[in-house]
């Protein structure tokens, strides 16, 4: 009965209240068939919407399904590393590093400056007025500006040098770190801080003993995140300004030495695996209660104590390891031929150009809204056949509804799959099957798989064990302990999650569109940064791009903070 209150049963009552004539109470016959209908309206616009953009770009899961099979035995086949590929090692592992390294750096500079930004721009430690506003639209900008175009921005002023794609992962670094930052202050302890402000404490007292104490374990977290997420995004980043693994993999694979590529993706998902895993130990250490150890000194008549905490060592030698690894990477790092200064200015210039006087010359709003249409339908059909797949995958990864042997063995798969880049698998399929919005909606839907089967499993294992074993103990089968006691619990987390996921990829969608010919606005940017080297078209393709991630972003935002639970 107090499920069916919690999820707002008309016409429920307390057990202690019976409906007259009845003794007891009951819920209202019509809230089960109520939630069917919802369910059945959700799952009809759904296949309404796939079914459209699978019509718009000439889609169809069937044939992706009879494709799908051949292709990948094609790619297991051609992709295994062979002795040959094995002599390349160490050019593959001295590149490897190199990333590896970059997206530290890039990461932890931009958490520096991002943590500033936010503090100026926080409601709770801020300044106000315009200042807030402004700081908060500059990270949405900067981080809303496909990487693929951070990418061709960046080439042409500071040519191709690894610094270029430093400079590529430091910008998109810092739009998302300011906007997680301010995120994670304004949702501080408010009476801690209130409780500093009645002591007259000043505004740097109030951020160096409240906000920075209350926010550093969500803080490291999103940094932790940050240098994740630069490591996937360098493959693509290297790609574009000949720098690091991605140049590496890219150079293997459009020279057809395909079993050298293969080891490549095997020595990127190890390395994403092994960061990954770090990641979470520190995270997990971080945020779990101190267990501590402590020791008394007696010092001219005074006491000392001194205690030493796990989470304080660990966020110790992670600071160290940052700081050093960081000072190493900009000291070592390629900065190419190009004059810093000159480079500078002529960014400054592009910006100008791109961002204040935009328009079309070579093509016309009637091909920009048609690339965006295939854009958006790429994204969708990605994410809708990644979400049909994942929700199978995930009822059998959560340990509290499946066997523990298959629950590993889905998260490992599923590990392993999330650790190789989206645009690997995109390129991987283009060849297996051939150019055209297949191969990318396969591709993409790849990564989608793996993302969404973790939140979704994650999501499953926080039901209530009490309501399934209630389930179980009145003889409810196991799909009927799903369909009353997993999912109207969970639906709409799973819709959040699923849009969450369509915003990701509709920034895939760009990225393949520009890098494996998918077609789309991706495409339209490539073109026009590439062979027509027009700053004002190319400004009036990112302002578009930027106009739907924006609002993708919003309504994703305002999706995660009302339905997805806090993990």
């Amino acid at each position: 009965m107090a499920l069916l209150k919690k999820r707002g049963c008309v016409g429920c009552q307390s057990a202690g209240e019976p409906l007259a004539g009845e003794g007891k109470a009951s819920p209202d016959p019509l809230f089960f068939p109520k939630r069917h209908a919802s369910y059945a309206g959700i799952l009809i616009a759904f296949l309404a919407v796939t079914f459209v953009a699978g019509g718009h770009i000439d889609f169809s899961f069937l044939d992706a399904a009879k494709d799908f099979p051949g292709g990948f035995v094609w790619f297991v086949d051609q992709f295994m590393p062979n002795a040959k590929a094995f002599d390349q090692m160490g050019k593959i592992t001295s590149a490897l590093a190199m990333t590896i390294l970059d997206a530290i750096a890039a990461g932890t500079l931009a958490a520096i400056i991002a943590f500033v930004l936010a503090v100026i721009a926080s409601r709770v430690s801020g300044v106000g007025g315009p200042v807030q506003m402004v700081i908060r639209a500059f990270a949405t900008v900067l981080r809303n500006i496909p990487t693929v175009a951070w990418g061709f921005i960046l080439l042409f002023s500071f040519k191709q040098a690894e610094f270029t794609g430093f400079l590529a992962l430091f910008f998109k670094s810092l739009g998302f770190l300011t906007r997680a930052f301010i995120e994670t202050i304004d949702e501080a302890d408010a009476g801690s801080i209130e409780a500093l402000k009645a002591t007259g404490a000043s505004k740097l007292q109030i951020i160096v003993h409240g906000v920075f104490p209350l926010s550093l374990t969500q803080v490291v977290s999103w940094v932790l995140y940050m240098i994740e997420t630069n490591f996937r995004d360098a493959t693509l980043v290297g790609m574009l300004t000949g720098t690091g693994i991605g140049f590496v993999f890219n150079w293997y694979y459009r020279t057809f030495k395909y079993p050298t590529a293969g080891l490549v993706i095997i020595c990127i998902a190890v390395a994403v695996i092994v960061v990954e895993a770090v990641s979470n130990y520190v995270r997990r250490r971080i945020g779990a209660p101190d267990g501590h150890s402590g020791e008394m000194r007696a010092s001219r008549g005074k006491i000392k104590v001194r205690v030493r905490t796990t989470s304080g060592t660990v966020l110790a030698v992670l600071v160290a390891f940052l700081t050093v690894a960081t000072t190493y990477t900009m000291v070592n790092m390629g900065y190419g031929s190009a004059d810093t200064m000159q480079a500078t200015s002529d960014l400054a210039e592009y910006f100008k150009l791109m961002f204040l006087s935009p328009y079309l010359s070579n093509y016309t709003w009637a091909d920009m809204f048609e690339g965006l249409a295939v854009t958006l339908c790429i994204a969708v059909l990605a994410t809708a056949g990644g979400a049909l797949i994942a929700l199978v995958l995930s009822l059998l990864a959560a340990s509290n509804l499946s066997n523990k042997l298959v629950s590993n063995v889905i998260k490992t798969v599923m590990a392993v799959i999330r650790s190789v880049p989206t645009i690997i698998w995109v390129l991987v399929f283009t060849v297996a099957i051939g150019l055209g919005s297949e191969a990318a909606v396969i591709g993409m839907m790849f990564h989608t798989v793996s993302f969404l089967t973790k939140a979704f499993s994650e999501a499953f294992e926080e039901v209530d064990r009490g309501s399934l074993e209630a389930l179980k103990a009145t003889g409810a089968t196991w799909w009927q302990q799903v369909a009353r006691g997993v999912f109207p619990d969970k639906l709409n987390e799973i819709l959040s999650w699923v849009f969450i996921r369509f915003e990701n990829n509709f920034v895939g969608a760009v990225t393949v569109g520009a890098i494996a010919g998918s077609g789309g606005i991706g495409y339209y940017l490539y073109i026009v940064a590439n062979y027509m080297f027009n700053w004002h078209e190319m400004g009036l393709i990112i302002y578009l791009c930027l106009a739907v991630s924006v609002t993708l972003e919003i309504i994703a935002t305002q999706l995660r903070k009302r339905f997805i639970v806090h993990r």
